[in-house]
């Protein structure tokens, strides 16, 4: 969320703070993202998410947590091996 909170001022600069004209968007935002994680599938969230991508009939490659370009290229190219 600190990330977040940070990428948000970055781009929005004064117009999320306290009667911004973006600030009650911003709230919302955070709200939603704040549950992201742990919400249920009836919202937006990883697990409505998961149950999408399990859903699909076409394989799916994750590139999952921290990785450089070159990696996540390498990895790409020997998929589905």
């Amino acid at each position: 969320m600190t990330r977040i909170r940070a990428r948000e001022r970055d781009r929005y600069g004064d117009a999320i703070l306290p009667g911004g004209r973006m600030h009650d968007q911003y709230v919302e935002f955070l709200t939603w993202a704040e549950q992201y994680d742990e919400g249920p599938p009836t919202m937006r969230s990883r697990s409505a998410h998961e149950a999408w991508l399990a859903a699909l009939p076409c394989p799916v490659l994750r590139l999952e947590g921290v990785g450089s370009v070159p990696e996540h290229v390498e990895a790409i190219l020997r998929y589905p091996a």
